[in-house]
């Protein structure tokens, strides 16, 4: 009888809305880190995996009829020497001088999910990194582990880990042997790397051990699979670990990743369909109709590169009762929108730039966020009174970038980036609002 209670037909089991519930949780956070394997890179008829349709064309190229399913089967067939496969590495890095691959349908409509701006690919391919061009265009950064210690890349701060970037984690394709992984003992070699704390990339590894990792399209063998979680997640104790999609795991794969609390679902469009439909029903939630509300005492504005800090901000102005226009969700730009951020700016009671040293880098390139200045300073223009509080990163030169000189005008608070404390400036926004 007991037992009834808890079988509700056509209800999700607990397990799997708890799992549900902290990926929604940690994707609103920022905590996400997406890791893209090829397998659902491109929609093509000759399959979903660049690789082995690069693996095929060179099969065919060298009369190889064995049907290889790894470049490794293919390199060491009887029908490759020495020489040729030292010159693989160059013949892809030739191919790819064009674009090969369209990227997937798929694959485009997970990076639009602009709560993923850094993303992992684990594919030599440049199919992830054309994909997100297509959405950032030139806020992109591309870097990537080369297994070398003098060249490897590595993210500089911790903020570094929300601006939009492409990082291959075993190497971009180029003309070099064993910069990228093509075999297996190139796997093995760059997964050495990766384990050593002396070669491996410190920062982005340690930023690493508390994100949620989305593990997408890999399709690794069991023991690869573990030693690439192990790369970079190297204490599974800390929880969350994440998600892993795959419709090929092995059973073995899979009770392991039940072990360590990892989420497992095998379908990625059924994936995306939930998690897009979750996603929407919790902006909802949280903005009341999707988008902030008018009349805030505070407009947040800010650079999407820029949005941990500016989050922590709005945090710490919210703990204080402040009522915060900060739109952390809404990431159209069109006309409709634009319109509803000056009809906020307009209703605020005060506007708060947030300036860093991504102001002086996105100088040539459009940003919604000028246009919110140029709002802020006609509306400040009406007022007898101190409108715009600008928040500056220390370094960065406030008075003398690229940043208008009504906007300039006004005095800044400044924070250190590496340890961001806003206390007195929400103490300083809450004397302000009780004079209004």
């Amino acid at each position: 009888m007991a037992s009834s209670i808890f079988k509700r037909k056509g209800r999700e089991d607990p397990e799997s809305t708890r799992q549900w519930d902290t990926l929604i949780t940690k994707i609103m956070e920022g905590n996400v880190v997406p890791v893209i394997g090829p397998e659902f890179m491109v929609d093509s008829e000759r399959g979903k995996n660049p690789h082995q349709i690069l693996i095929d064309d060179l099969a065919d190229a060298y009369g190889v009829e064995s049907h290889p399913t790894s470049f490794s089967q293919l390199l060491f067939d009887k029908n490759f020497d020495v020489a040729d496969r030292k010159n693989i590495y160059a013949m892809l890095g030739d191919a790819f001088e064009q674009k090969l691959f369209e990227p997937s349908a798929l694959l485009k409509r997970l990076l639009r999910i602009k709560q993923f701006p850094f993303v992992i690919t684990t594919s030599f391919t440049p199919v992830v990194e054309d994909a997100m061009r297509e959405i950032w265009g030139n806020e992109l950064r591309v870097m990537k582990f080369s297994n070398d210690p003098a060249r490897n890349d590595d993210i500089k701060t911790r903020q570094d880990i929300h601006k939009p970037t492409v990082y291959y984690m075993f190497g971009r394709v180029c003309h070099s042997e064993k910069k990228y992984v093509v075999t297996d003992t190139d796997m093995l070699a760059f997964c050495k790397s990766w384990l050593s704390s002396a070669e491996r990339p410190q920062n982005l590894a340690s930023e690493l051990q508390s994100k949620y990792l989305l593990i997408l399209g890999n399709s690794y063998s069991d023991w690869l699979c573990r030693f690439v979680w192990y790369s970079m997640k190297s204490r599974f104790e800390a929880q969350p670990v994440g998600m892993m999609v795959d419709p090929m795991a092995q059973d073995s794969l899979l009770q392991f990743m039940k072990r360590i609390d990892a989420f497992t679902q095998n379908n990625l469009e059924e994936v995306l369909d939930k998690m897009e439909s979750l996603l929407e029903s919790k902006m909802a939630e949280e903005s009341g109709n999707g988008h902030p509300q008018k009349g805030a005492d505070v407009f947040l504005s800010y650079s999407r590169s820029d949005s941990a800090v500016t989050e922590q901000l709005c945090e710490a102005l919210k703990a204080r009762g402040i009522s915060v226009w900060f739109d952390r969700d809404s990431l159209s730009y069109g006309a409709s929108f634009m319109n509803e951020i000056i009809a906020g700016i307009k209703s605020a009671r005060l506007f708060v730039p947030v300036m860093t040293h991504n102001i002086e880098l996105e100088k040539n390139d459009y940003h919604p966020y000028r246009t919110e200045w140029q709002t802020a300073i006609e509306v400040a223009s009406g007022y007898g009174r101190n409108f715009i509080f600008p928040v500056s990163e220390r370094g960065f030169d406030f008075y003398g970038s690229n940043i208008p000189e009504a906007m300039q005008r006004h005095n800044a608070y400044i924070y250190d980036a590496d340890n961001p404390d806003f206390g007195s400036f929400v103490e300083q926004i809450v004397q302000v609002l009780a004079q209004l």
